[in-house]
């Protein structure tokens, strides 16, 4: 039975038509009410962005779905700041079409939206697919979603507390708590030649050198495991820190 106290917030970096996000949606509404804020269009790579000082329209679909456009961070904010009476008790991002590992979650829109739940302290999930959706694979994976967010809800974390979850190929059943993983992602710029236009240019994946490491997402993945990494905002390096205070304290300070 659907706890009619639960109020779960869903946007995602695909579009608000996205099969995934669908999918997800449908397996929320069995936990409680759902309000779905989402991209007009796809937004992937968005990161954290926001539309900073620039207007955008919101036009609202059947099912208590909205269409923004904007970012996913720009959905949440608005869902949380203008159109929820009471802030929801979940924001769930995606689920993402394509897996968001390592260094991806520096660029992932789907993460950003997420993100922007747990700076609001709300206990938020970033939820991707790795490898190609398809329908049956997709409803699995919201499945499996849904079951884990309120394993994870029953630990009591922080609030606030953000998760990236990344469900691998197949139909998996179990899943580990993981680091993030480490990898040099490289875009290229490719040129092309377009009519009236001439010289235009994107950005495209390039290589992906994978650094692998015991307990991270990508050891997860590869093991058919689902990967649940907590993250957080503060992106101190406190390693780098501590090294240069160390060197420090063994020189003059630079004012003698």
């Amino acid at each position: 039975m659907a706890d009619s106290k639960l109020n779960i917030l869903l946007t995602n970096d695909d579009g608000v038509n996205a099969e995934g996000l669908t999918c997800l949606q449908e397996e929320m509404l069995k936990l409680g009410r759902v309000t779905v804020v989402a991209p007009h269009q796809e937004k992937s790579a968005s990161s954290h962005s926001i539309s900073m000082n620039q207007t955008f329209q919101i036009a609202e679909l059947e099912g208590n779905r909205f269409a923004l456009k904007g970012t996913p961070a720009d959905c949440v904010m608005f869902a949380i700041k203008r159109m929820m009476e009471n802030p929801p008790d979940l924001v769930v991002s995606g689920i993402n079409h394509g897996g968001n590992l390592g260094d991806d979650v520096i660029y992932s829109g789907t993460v950003g939206g997420a993100r922007e739940g747990s700076l609001n302290g709300i206990l938020s999930f970033a939820v991707s697919l790795v490898g190609a959706p398809n329908q049956g694979r997709l409803r699995y994976a919201a499945d499996f979603a849904r079951k884990l967010i309120m394993r994870i809800r029953s630990y009591d974390p922080h609030p606030g507390s953000l998760f990236n979850v990344n469900i691998p190929e197949g139909f998996p059943t179990g899943f580990r708590f993981t680091s993030q993983s480490s990898k040099q992602f490289e875009g290229n710029i490719e040129e092309l030649i377009e009519r009236g236009q001439g010289r235009v240019y994107r950005v495209v994946r390039g290589p992906e050198n994978w650094k692998p490491e015991p307990n991270t997402d990508l050891a997860a993945i590869s093991e058919g495991l689902v990967s649940v990494t907590p993250l957080h905002f503060d992106q101190t390096d406190y390693g780098e820190t501590e090294y240069l205070i160390r060197k420090s304290i063994k020189k003059e300070s630079p004012g003698k």
